[in-house]
């Protein structure tokens, strides 16, 4: 094996700028790609003289040179003579002082070719690290893709073939990037890539900031993925384009405003790089509103409350006098209530906040006295005088608590849902409703709105006064009533829906402060469980509470009508099978006498929708390999938007390691994919010349699109998609399909046609 002043072709003595000359020489004739092992025995050779220049270089002399130096020490010793030095021996003269006039120059030194070439390429160097400097910091400041080919061109500069320079750039270039955030992301990536920065090191202080910049990346990332908890308010402070009246609307959503506010706290202690991307208009306006109580969701809660009840009373009040001041009452005590919430209780609320306010004391008393105003509502008679009285302590028990306790836990954040909910087991209660006596309505919607108030108001102070435990004490509280509710229907008789109601609607307020003690927690699981069976209690209590002739109901005499087409019904609901009719006659033949025999009934329904579904199912899978290119594209897209929603829900779904069927998808996504499915089941098949248009995309080249060319990306991507991490899986799966939906369409079909038909095929002819 050479030695390395053999494979550099150097003297072995030779100093640090003769071996970069010699290694320089030789790199430029020694190409890695031609010579891999050449390449790596001149690097070799060049780290070693290195390393025997700076450290072994008085460790390292041969037995002649020592010998040399011996015999040269033996003969000083032995001489007793002294050792006179010769004219020709002298150092030569240099004036100090400047030569005279008529004095010769002294001719210079030859410059050394080499070294010119390092100077200038050391020039270079610095022109195009001021290039990007200039970009980035201004003040004129470059574009994405010119700060791009600045640090593009700053890495291809030759002067970095030097290893000392090229840490002294790796250097500078770090600080650079850290100081301009976030201008600077554009070349992050990039450049984290090129120096390795992502591994483990001892790196100095400006690369720990890049690192943590890309940590503030994946954040942001996540912010925007379906499901976060603070999704809302970080889509409102980064659209900038909204008109002030659409960010008021905006405002009224359920928890947006304490999500802007959560938002606002991490930029401003924790994770202070998300504030760039916070639109500067957005996050203006938003902290104008955050300084000061606004009109929320609350107040449009309580308006909407209001509104059910006035409706309730209009639709089926016992007598005309009660449906006109019922609804007048209940209408005005919810604009009572919103307005006194926005201009008392919100600011009260913002005072605590700010720690302008101490909470006020004595809930506990309040909230037993409610639970006690419960029990008796339970228990007792529902005569005019006990019903008015327990509906006028309770409401005035609850608006204590609503205007003293109110908004310390959330800030009036009942989500849609509830309401929509809500909504629902209204219609379930209104002919129950309407079977009650004057005093029995009264004493529902009253004690209700008091359920509705505390547990809209008074969540946080719940979570407080069970805080010593919180389940136990919450799932006590809920069974005690339901016990209430059982005893009181074995001995009292009347209509159920009031003692199972007063129980189901105070065990929601319950679980309502179980929510707010343990968020995200156990205790939240076990409020979402109880929930679902106290609201499932309260609706069997109403219907339970139909008198049996309601039930029945009064049934007119029959008359004779003509039946009417059952096919115009259905394309009236999916306007999809009109195309069917015309492009697939046979499936509308099909459809149509499945739909004859359900209306006459002959068969029954749910099977007949489920067979109807299959030959839609059927044909679709067959036509869809032969569509054209714009169907296989809305193909793709709609595919695309079911694994994102398999991701949420489970990536083992969205990989294939769990069956698809038993997923839940939106109802927007499920109705969007029937109406494409019957579309590809009414399209006629393209010809020889559509089917050989366009290109195919091969999976190498998807890789490379899906990670926007950066190599190391697509080889993570290949990795996790032979890997066994199901969530890498899944988003690497998600980033190539992304990346398919992106190209033309012809593109698409000419990629996925194969893998159609390949899917179409008979099972006998895939074996």
């Amino acid at each position: 094996m050479k030695q390395w002043w053999q494979v550099l072709g150097v003297p072995r003595g030779s100093d640090r700028a003769t071996i970069r000359r010699a290694y320089a020489a030789r790199l430029k004739t020694t190409n890695p790609e031609d010579d891999a092992k050449g390449f790596m025995a001149l690097r070799e050779a060049y780290e070693q003289a290195l390393r025997w220049v700076d450290y072994d270089h008085f460790d390292n002399w041969d037995d002649e040179g020592e010998e040399e130096a011996g015999e040269a020490v033996a003969a000083v010793a032995d001489d007793p003579e002294p050792v006179l030095v010769t004219a020709d021996d002298a150092a030569p003269f240099e004036p100090s002082g400047p030569l005279p006039a008529d004095a010769a120059p002294t001719p210079a030194a030859p410059s050394d070719p080499f070294e010119a070439a390092r100077a200038a390429d050391a020039a270079e160097l610095e022109r195009r690290l001021a290039d990007l400097d200039a970009g980035l910091r201004g003040p004129w400041f470059k574009d994405r893709d010119a700060i791009r080919a600045a640090f593009d061109a700053v890495m291809s500069a030759p002067a970095l073939i030097e290893i000392d320079r090229r840490a002294h750039t790796e250097y500078r270039l770090a600080a650079l990037i850290a100081d301009t955030i976030p201008r600077s992301d554009a070349i992050l990536r990039e450049a984290m890539a090129v120096f390795g920065w992502e591994g483990e090191g001892n790196h100095p202080p400006a690369v720990w900031a890049l690192r943590a910049r890309l940590d503030e990346w994946r954040l942001i990332a996540s912010f925007g993925r379906g499901g976060h908890g603070l999704q809302g308010g970080w889509r409102a402070l980064t659209n900038g384009k909204s008109p002030g009246w659409l960010r008021r609307l905006a405002a009224l959503r359920p928890g947006v405003a304490d999500q802007v506010r959560q938002l606002f706290e991490l930029a401003d202690y924790d994770v202070p790089g998300i504030a760039h991307s916070f639109h500067p208009k957005a996050a203006d306006w938003w902290r104008a509103h955050l300084d000061a109580p606004r009109f929320g969701f609350a107040e449009v809660a309580l308006l909407l409350i209001g509104a059910l009840g006035a409706g309730l009373f209009a639709l089926v009040g016992a007598t005309p006098a009660l449906q006109l001041w019922g609804a007048v009452a209940a209408l005005s005590a919810g604009v009572a209530l919103a307005v006194a919430h926005w201009r008392f209780v919100a600011p009260m609320r913002w005072r605590r906040l700010q720690g302008q306010q101490d909470s006020p004391g004595g809930f506990g008393w309040r909230f037993g006295l409610w639970l006690v105003v419960t029990a008796a509502a339970i228990g007792a008679p529902a005569t005019p005088w006990i019903a008015g009285s327990i509906a006028a302590v309770a409401f005035a028990l609850a608006l204590a608590m609503f205007v003293l306790d109110g908004g310390e836990h959330g800030g009036g954040g009942l989500p849609w849902q509830r309401v929509v909910v809500l909504g629902v087991a209204g219609l379930f209660i209104g002919p129950a409703f309407a079977a009650m006596s004057v005093a029995e309505q009264a004493l529902v919607l009253v004690f209700g709105a008091s359920c509705g108030l505390v547990g809209l108001s008074a969540r946080g102070a719940i979570a407080r006064l069970i805080a010593p435990s919180p389940v136990l004490i919450a799932l006590g509280l809920m069974l005690a009533l339901i016990v209430g509710a059982v005893v009181r229907s074995d001995w009292l008789p009347g209509t159920p829906l009031i003692a199972w109601g007063a129980a189901a609607g105070t065990g929601l307020v319950v679980m309502s402060g179980l929510r707010a003690a343990d968020p995200n927690g156990r205790g939240d699981g076990v409020a979402s469980l109880a929930n679902i069976v106290l609201w499932a209690i309260l609706i069997a209590a109403a219907v339970m509470s139909i008198p049996p002739s309601q039930k029945q109901g009064d049934l007119m005499p029959p008359i004779s009508v003509s039946p009417a087409d059952p096919m115009k019904a259905l394309e009236a609901s999916e306007p999809g099978f009109r195309a069917v009719k015309t492009g697939n006659p046979k499936l509308y033949a099909e459809v149509a006498a499945i739909r004859t025999a359900m209306a006459n009934g002959a068969r029954d329904r749910n099977a007949g929708s489920r067979e109807i579904d299959r030959l839609v199912n059927e044909a679709y899978q067959k036509r869809l390999p032969l569509a054209s290119a714009a169907l296989i594209a809305a193909e793709m897209d709609i595919r695309l938007a079911r694994m994102r929603e398999l991701r949420m829900e489970d990536p083992r779904v969205c990989v294939g390691d769990r069956d698809e069927t038993q997923s839940m998808f939106t109802r927007q996504l499920r109705e969007r994919h029937y109406a494409h499915a019957l579309r590809v089941a009414a399209s006629a098949p393209q010809g020889v010349r559509e089917l050989g248009q366009g290109r195919e995309i091969t999976a190498t080249e998807l890789l490379r699109i899906a990670a926007n060319g950066d190599t190391a990306a697509a080889n993570r991507f290949a990795a996790a998609l032979s890997g066994t991490d199901a969530a890498a899986k899944c988003d690497a799966r998600i980033a190539m399909v992304e990346g398919l939906v992106a190209q033309p369409d012809i593109d698409i079909a000419k990629t996925m046609r194969p893998a159609l038909l390949a899917r179409a095929a008979p099972k006998s002819e895939k074996k």
